[in-house]
């Protein structure tokens, strides 16, 4: 190719998400038929010519004062200059100096980068740390080249850039196919002449756009997602999504980490099984909110939300903030949500159960002391369940649920001696100290309402509709 440079080392994944992605953009295109026989510096003049001709120049948010995004140059320059850069990399002609790449961890010669070819490694907020002592930012050509073909991979998310990586490499490649190749890639866009820039999300909302893309990951490509799935066992890969909100523009160089554990991902992912999705997928829709449609109601029967002027379906209600997905991306509590919802919904408890074995780590002796207390409640009579239920949802301190409790361990001795319904090792189980005792008890009431419905039982309790209450620390 005229260039010595290795293959791999462009595309091989190296653990830094930004040099990863434009490894798979790379790699994406020299899979296209109309690509593949191009040389590195010739995927450089093509993406460049793409860059300037069809995106306008717009790379401000990437390159800042780069030869594309320098406003002194006309088009025919800003290509001149830039394959000039390039060239000079690839060729070694640049200055450079011997050394260890910090991405690649590679000894050999090294290029200075900046703002204008590499990504938040600027000055101002971003100071470069240099821990020997060099006299800027170097890595090597291959890193340098990768960056060049990042804001192929990434897309534009609310005010700033989003940019998806994972522990598991087809999921993170996968990402980046669909912003290539994808109904509306990149490069099926620029085919219709319809390219103008970077990929835009559909979603304004952080948590939004990851589980839209893990849903997407769990539909199209359950090979990566999914080391088993029948009707019967569903077993997950251990993978996590990370996205980070970065901007590299102006005075204001900033990037925001989210991320996805591989805990979540793993529940996330099980709640789409055969035997979960119809009553998951009703529990996250419902819990849309838009300010804008205040009067709405969720309608589980058309999967629309209706106000009293239209009627709003999936494609349009998924764009509004989802208080579910924001939990499950902050780490906070779900208890109180699945309490309010099986109060009026059949839902499985195995999906209560696989949330907090998967996300909340809890020991499996508390939650089946959780369900024996509560298959002895339902076990009584109508209106002893029924005070069960007001008296637990009306709890405010932790001593209002112990006291009850010692009162059924009251109510069962008096009836059966031989069998205690908590027995003295139970209680560590039963109130863990890394769980709320508000937690304990949503999953008391949870495991009641389950076994009503299971038992076809109606046991009416006059519950007001309440605010969810959102306090873990308590």
């Amino acid at each position: 190719m005229g260039q010595q440079i290795e293959i791999t080392s462009l595309i091989q994944p190296t653990g830094d998400p930004f040099a990863d992605v434009g490894g798979y953009v790379i790699e994406t295109l020299w899979e296209d038929p109309n690509l593949k026989d191009k040389d590195i510096l010739g995927l450089i003049e093509y993406v460049a010519n793409m860059y300037i001709n069809q995106w306008n120049a717009n790379l401000h948010a990437f390159f800042l004062n780069s030869k594309i995004t320098q406003p002194a140059f006309d088009s025919k320059r800003k290509l001149a200059e830039t394959m000039v850069y390039y060239r000079s990399i690839l060729n070694e002609t640049a200055p450079s100096q011997v050394g260890y790449c910090r991405i690649s961890g590679r000894k050999t010669n090294l290029f200075a980068a900046g703002r204008d070819n590499h990504i938040l490694s600027g000055s101002s907020t971003f100071i470069n740390f240099h821990h020997g002592f060099e006299s800027g930012l170097y890595l090597s050509k291959e890193i340098i080249v990768r960056f060049f073909f990042v804001p192929l991979g990434v897309m534009q998310l609310g005010d700033k850039i989003g940019l998806i990586s994972s522990n598991n490499n087809i999921v993170a490649k996968y990402y980046v196919q669909q912003l290539l190749t994808g109904p509306d890639g990149h490069l099926t866009t620029l085919g219709r002449g319809l390219a103008s820039g970077v990929a835009r999300s559909d979603y304004g909302i952080v948590a939004n756009a990851l589980f839209a893309f893990a849903d997407s990951c769990i539909k199209n490509i359950r090979k990566a997602v999914f080391a088993r799935f029948d009707e019967n066992v569903v077993e997950v890969h251990d993978t996590t999504l990370s996205l980070y909100h970065f901007t590299n523009f102006g005075a204001k160089p900033e990037v925001v980490m989210y991320q996805l554990p591989a805990t979540v991902f793993g529940f996330y992912a099980l709640c789409q099984a055969i035997s979960y999705s119809e009553y998951w997928r009703p529990f996250v829709a419902a819990h849309y909110r838009n300010s804008k449609y205040k009067d709405a109601k969720y309608s589980q029967d058309s999967d629309t939300w209706v106000s009293a002027k239209e009627e709003l379906a999936y494609d349009s209600y998924s764009t509004w903030r989802n208080v579910i997905l924001e939990r499950l991306l902050n780490g906070e509590t779900l208890a109180p949500y699945f309490k309010e919802w099986i109060r009026k919904h059949k839902f499985p408890f195995q999906i209560v159960e696989n949330y907090l074995f998967y996300v909340k780590n809890m020991d499996k002796r508390t939650l089946q002391k959780i369900k024996d207390v509560a298959g002895f409640i339902v076990s009584r009579d109508e209106d002893s369940i029924k005070k069960a239920i007001l008296r637990l949802n009306r709890a405010k301190y932790v001593q209002e649920v112990r006291q009850y409790l010692l009162k059924l361990i009251d109510d069962n001795y008096k009836t059966n001696p031989t069998t205690p319904l908590i027995r003295l090792e139970d209680v560590e189980y039963l109130f863990p100290e890394t769980v709320s005792w508000r937690e304990i008890r949503d999953l008391l009431l949870i495991a009641i309402y389950e076994k009503l419905h299971d038992n076809h039982m109606i046991v009416p309790t006059e519950i007001e509709e309440q605010e969810v209450e959102t306090s873990e620390n308590e």
